[in-house]
């Protein structure tokens, strides 16, 4: 009877061990997963939020969010758009109502950046005002 329970108690013992070990997943593709030695440059970074950001770090593609104004018509579905760092050219698809937004106001825009070789713009998806104006009582 011994050595039945010895035998049941390591096997309960090592069905505890191998399902923390299939819990916990495989290793290496956590944020955490980087020590003190691994190599740099992995981490995720964040979105760039400035027209400056935009413009020297930027890549194709890349989903940003920036706000500013739209300041000048540039000619069909394409303005300016500057914040506090510079200006870029936006690009406000004609198929869309974007009567909601004037020059000069303060918006937010989602969009994604289109780089070329000489060029930078962002093709704006959406539009918001960036803060309702206070109620007043």
């Amino acid at each position: 009877m011994s050595k039945l329970s010895l035998l049941v108690g390591a096997a309960v013992f090592a069905l505890a061990g191998s399902t923390a070990a299939f819990a916990a997943g495989p290793g290496g593709f956590g944020p955490s997963s980087a020590g003190a030695g691994a190599p740099q440059g992995f981490a995720q970074q964040a979105a760039p939020n400035t027209v400056q950001s935009v413009i020297n770090n930027g890549y194709d593609d890349q989903r940003v969010f920036l706000t500013g104004k739209l300041t000048n018509y540039l000619g069909h579905d394409r303005y300016e758009f500057t914040d506090n760092t510079g200006s870029i050219e936006v690009e406000l698809d004609d198929d869309r109502d974007w009567s909601f937004i004037r020059k000069g106001e303060l918006i937010t825009i989602f969009g994604k950046i289109d780089r070329d070789y000489h060029s930078i713009n962002i093709d704006v998806k959406d539009a918001r005002p960036a803060a309702a104006a206070p109620v007043r009582k």
